[in-house]
């Protein structure tokens, strides 16, 4: 799942494990702050290392940006893997609503992750040495979602996913799971009274 490392390996001399210590207190930092509560001296604090310790690893905030997004980039794949692993042999409508059960998921337990998620999309605008990554949630969830049906209704569901979860974030009350389900079948199953109503 999407849920966080805490726990705090024994610290000998040497600490050996400092590195990925920073690594992952750089990752609760994001998800607890964001983007633009990233410092070198956050980190520190999360990680309970010197501040000099941050810098000797990762001498910039992009460094250190980078690396904590590749392990949410990866923690998501891995998630969602799970996820498609575990749906087993379902039809078009048993899709529909397995996916508006992820989105409800997602929301309710793993807000910061999403929020973390559009973040990172937003900063690839600007940022061009974050574009690569940023596109490795849709191109992962389409390609598992081709599995299922075909690849422009997978690329329709990518994109249909991220516009509720978008949605959900900004909206005053939590979307409902039927108006997440209806899209999806409007999606799935064009013949349906969903799909009827979408045209």
């Amino acid at each position: 799942m999407l849920s966080r490392d805490h726990s705090r390996p024994p610290r000998g001399p040497a600490d050996p494990r400092r590195r990925e210590r920073v690594i992952a207190a750089t990752e609760e930092v994001l998800l607890e702050h964001g983007l633009d509560g990233l410092t070198h001296r956050a980190v520190a604090r999360q990680a309970e290392v010197p501040l000099g310790s941050t810098t000797y690893y990762f001498a910039t905030i992009d460094d250190l940006r980078y690396v904590a997004l590749q392990r949410v980039v990866r923690r998501y794949i891995a998630w969602m893997h799970q996820w498609a692993e575990s749906l087993g042999d379902i039809g078009p409508e048993g899709l529909a609503d397995a996916l508006a059960d992820l989105i409800v998921t997602a929301h309710a337990e793993y807000r910061q992750q999403v929020v973390v998620d559009f973040e990172l999309t937003v900063a690839a605008m600007r940022h061009p040495e974050l574009r690569e990554l940023a596109t490795v949630y849709s191109t992962a969830t389409t390609a598992m979602l081709a599995r299922r049906t075909t690849p422009a209704r997978a690329m329709a569901l990518t994109a249909a996913m991220d516009g509720m979860s978008m949605l959900g974030l900004v909206s005053p009350e939590p979307l409902r799971r039927d108006d997440i389900r209806a899209v999806f079948r409007a999606i799935l199953v064009p013949g349906s009274a969903a799909g009827r109503e979408a045209e």
